[in-house]
């Protein structure tokens, strides 16, 4: 279900646990691991596994990337001002308007991309539980370990962990909620019993 070519690889620059389809890799932190799954059941370490080979195999490579645009631009527009604008002073703020702009869309996509492969490494890892280990609702499943995460991270004793990608606060979409609902309208349609949001997922 992983591919042999997919490697396991301790990363101190990952915040928890990223598939990394440029890199053909799945790179966690070693502290996070310790903090957040070294007890976890076998169903959760697999499920988390097979999340991230979903973020591998079905993953953008060129999603990280998105971020780094506006950057680009200026150290472009640093670089050689008066070829890019013209030599005008006028044209500068018409510019830096323009720059804000374009980092407000690239964000904007990148986190709208984000959620949406969010969604569908869920489906991959709810796929391989139901047909390889008989797990009848995955939904049940992904919300105890996004559950579990989120109760680390609030912990007094965990302070300053952040479970990165797989985390749902009130300030991340998609929240805990509609991931385990839309993966249980997705894998069983019959199966669309309401999910009761935790305390850090209801929103105002």
């Amino acid at each position: 279900m992983i591919d042999r070519r997919t490697k396991l690889v301790r990363c101190p620059f990952t915040i928890s646990i990223r598939g990394c389809p440029a890199l053909n890799s799945i790179r966690y932190r070693h502290s996070f691991y310790e903090r957040n799954l070294s007890e976890a059941s076998d169903d959760t370490l697999r499920f988390v596994l097979l999340h991230e080979e979903g973020h591998v195999r079905k993953g953008s490579s060129l999603l990280s990337a998105l971020p780094t645009l506006p950057v680009l631009l200026c150290l472009a527009f640093f670089g050689h001002p008066p070829l890019l604008i013209g030599g005008l002073p006028a044209a500068k703020p018409v510019f830096i308007a323009l720059l804000l702009l374009i980092a407000f869309l690239a964000y904007r996509t990148y986190y709208h991309r984000m959620c949406d492969e969010e969604f569908i490494a869920d489906r991959y890892a709810a796929d391989a539980m139901r047909c390889c280990y008989r797990v009848r609702d995955p939904g049940t499943l992904l919300q105890n370990v996004l559950s579990g995460l989120l109760t680390g991270a609030s912990s007094p004793h965990r302070k300053g962990v952040i479970p990165g990608l797989l985390r749902s606060e009130p300030d991340y979409r998609p929240s805990i909620a509609d991931r385990v609902q839309k993966l249980r309208a997705a894998t069983d349609p019959g199966n669309r019993r309401p999910v009761r949001p935790t305390d850090g997922d209801r929103s105002s």
